[in-house]
């Protein structure tokens, strides 16, 4: 077999969520001439191996495992030491290079004229965002400034963006002695300087931009890393004094207050307490003062780590990150559309355990390779179902999956990343049907008001004002932005499992409908937020599981129910029973006018369902 050309090292530890990604973007690189991966396992901490091994038939893989735990740099040192490509090509685990790239980096270095320095060339990376109020008042910018900083850089400073993606000739890398080891972190820049100071052209190539998908997600994910980029500054100082200049000093009222902040900060977790009170007021701050708030806490963080920090090498995970996750499918009747989803969670690139809980379909669900079937003995409706399924999920989080759902591959990935945002929430993607028209997702609270509105067939022509559906609790502002709602439709839910256990589940007493309102409110008073994401959005083609004649009164049931635990059941049935009077009305004249109607049977109809079950 010819040697590689190019040796792609990839450091990851944790990885099994992000390495699917960036393998299947390495399987489809143009590159005709040999090259290679070198997956640096910096210990199999979540089964990472496994889920590597999965592509070794479409990416020429080795795998360097080792202990790990001791910093990035460690791990790729020992990389680049096993690389054999003439070109070594580092690449962060969460980054997804375009089918070009590979080819790109070594067209570069191929281009280099005969008796030029050897020639490093750097991958900026663009970084992609969930839709949160710290990304657009912070995130983005900020990545912007960045990347413009980089592109203007004069040659003699280019080192210090020797960070994520990067090439080099090996022996150019072997002639400087490689990584420090011992540094936990700026392992990366470090290395960049003593690169251009051995005569090491740096270019950085607009072209060979890569998408990074691990920004820091909020302020206080940001503000811990400034804290830590801060404290490595005092190792790398001892190395190349003087090549990061001096701390900022309070000589002015925003330095003032950047240093009165920082005398705060003692530590990591200090840094990111104050991230996440910035995270807490972002959405109720003016638009201006978003980003300077954000903008406090980093530098504040910063300066406060220069001073406090250390740099013992840890890896960096926000608080309450959810690694595990397990979906639930409540299966009953065709089991088409269920099998259907599974083949859709199977192709996910966050890996997920799946578990069906069959409510006594008339015909059995069948086994399916490494998915759990739950069958349950009797139908006891969508609450009662979805409890046998997470009684048996053993992820971090729960994600509920009607069966006529259509999923996209980064479905799960996307929704582990909008519960970095939001820690401890109830969330639902946004959703639309088979035609692309947009289901209301975000709901209030149940009002009796609400109900009458639904009820009265006179609204019915205005179902396409924002004002009839306030009228009937349809929350207007989640149709547009992303908003903490007081609950979600539970077509597709996200809840913290160890959450949904501690309320004890769905109450088994609601058959279908109105159990998802009682439980979040629940989880609400539990201390969970709940709220509808503008993204990822999943396709739902409804009615799936529910013959239609039987949808209204097990509406009707649910809340009737609902309003018997929360609320007033009599001032439910009160305000119903007036609306089938105004319904008999406009019915009866409907009818003179020659209508197909038949008002007498509509409203029995209507008063069997108000007075419920007997």
């Amino acid at each position: 077999m010819p040697a590689p050309l190019v040796s792609v090292v990839v450091p990851t530890r944790g990885g099994a969520g992000r390495l699917p990604v960036l393998l299947g973007a390495l399987a489809a690189q143009t590159l005709a001439e040999p090259w290679e991966v070198v997956l640096v396992l910096d210990g199999d901490v979540d089964g990472s191996r496994a889920v590597a091994e999965a592509y070794a038939d479409r990416v020429p893989l080795r795998i360097v495992e080792r202990r790990g735990g001791d910093g990035v740099g460690a791990a790729l040192a020992e990389g680049y030491a096993a690389a054999t490509g003439d070109i070594v090509l580092r690449c962060d685990d969460d980054l997804t290079p375009a089918p070009g790239f590979l080819a790109g980096h070594l067209a570069r270095h191929r281009d280099r004229p005969v008796g030029a320095p050897p020639l490093g060339v750097v991958s900026m990376t663009r970084d992609v965002f969930a839709d949160t109020p710290y990304a657009s008042a912070y995130g983005r910018p900020a990545n912007e400034r960045l990347l413009a900083e980089a592109y203007a850089r004069p040659a003699g400073e280019r080192w210090r963006h020797w960070a994520a993606c990067n090439s080099v000739p090996r022996a150019a890398y072997e002639a400087v002695g490689g990584f420090d080891p011992t540094m936990g972190y700026r392992e990366d820049s470090e290395l960049g300087l003593r690169l251009a100071q051995a005569g090491v052209e740096i270019v950085i190539d607009p072209a060979l931009e890569i998408e990074h998908r691990g920004p820091a997600p909020d302020t206080s994910t940001r503000a811990a890393r400034a804290f830590t980029s801060g404290a490595s500054t005092v190792a790398f100082d001892e190395r190349h004094p003087g090549r990061h200049g001096d701390a900022p000093r309070a000589t002015d009222p925003w330095g003032r207050a950047v240093a009165s902040a920082a005398r705060r900060i003692r530590s990591r977790p200090d840094a990111a307490a104050l991230g996440r009170r910035i995270d807490t007021l972002l959405p109720h701050l003016p638009a201006r003062a978003r980003a300077k708030a954000v903008a406090l806490a980093v530098e504040a963080a910063a300066v406060a780590g220069r001073r406090a920090g250390d740099d013992a090498w840890v890896r960096d995970v926000p608080d309450g990150e959810v690694t595990t996750v397990s979906v639930v499918i409540p299966h009953h009747g065709d089991p088409a559309p269920t099998l259907a989803l599974l083949e859709q969670l199977a192709a996910q690139t966050h890996r997920v355990e799946v578990v069906v809980a069959d409510d006594a379909s008339p015909t059995p669900f069948p086994d399916v390779d490494g998915v759990t079937v739950v069958r349950r003995p009797r139908n006891g409706g969508f609450g009662a179902n979805v409890n046998s399924g997470a009684a048996a999920a053993t992820g971090e989080a729960l994600l509920v999956l009607n069966s006529d759902l259509d999923v996209e591959p980064t479905f799960v990935a996307d929704m582990v990343a909008a519960a970095r945002a939001h820690p401890r929430a109830v969330l639902a993607p946004r959703m639309v049907d088979e035609h692309g028209t947009e289901a209301w997702v975000g709901r209030d609270f149940p009002r009796v008001r609400h109900a009458a509105a639904a009820w009265l067939t006179p609204l019915a022509r205005f179902r396409g004002s924002d004002a009839w559906h306030r009228a009937v609790g349809h929350d207007v502002r989640a149709h547009r932005a992303e908003a903490e709602v007081d609950w979600v439709v539970g077509a597709a839910m996200w809840i913290p499992l160890a959450d949904f256990r501690a309320v004890g589940g769905f109450d088994e007493r609601f058959f279908m409908n109105s159990e998802e309102v009682d439980l979040q409110r629940r989880l609400r008073e539990r201390g969970l937020s709940v709220v509808s994401l503008r993204s990822p959005t999943v396709v739902h083609e409804g009615g799936g599981s529910s013959p239609s004649d039987s949808r209204r009164r097990w509406l009707v049931e649910g809340q009737l129910l609902y309003a018997d635990k929360w609320g007033s059941k009599r001032g439910l049935q009160a305000a119903l029973t007036t609306a089938t009077g105004v319904n008999l009305f406009v019915n009866a004249t409907r009818r003179a006018a020659g209508r197909d109607i038949r008002p007498l049977e509509v409203a029995r109809t209507e008063l069997s369902m108000i007075r419920g079950p007997r």
